[in-house]
């Protein structure tokens, strides 16, 4: 599958974007933080950070035997950076 179609797809589910402007705004979180800062499943919330990887939009890293993610570098994609300001200019707009 062309990687566009996997970045649009991964970015057509509410709870990923909800993820990823989570660590927009407070940065590296373990998965159980995240899970609970959305109001989701840990179990949901970790298959949907792993596809969050899979299109290079986060990375991962263990300590002490928890998972944690942060956002993937912008200049490491030329396509991040306009991707996460696109989220930031939605959530600006949404009320919460």
């Amino acid at each position: 599958m062309d990687f566009l179609i996997k970045i649009f797809k991964a970015l057509a589910n509410e709870h990923r974007v909800k993820l990823l402007h989570t660590l927009m705004k407070k940065g590296e979180k373990e998965i159980s933080e995240l899970a609970q800062e959305i109001g989701i499943p840990y179990k949901t919330a970790a298959r949907n950070l792993k596809i969050l990887e899979q299109t290079n939009l986060v990375i991962s890293r263990r300590w002490q035997g928890l998972v944690y993610y942060s956002l993937r570098n912008e200049s490491a994609l030329e396509y991040n950076k306009t991707l996460y300001n696109l989220i930031l200019k939605r959530y600006r707009k949404v009320p919460k």
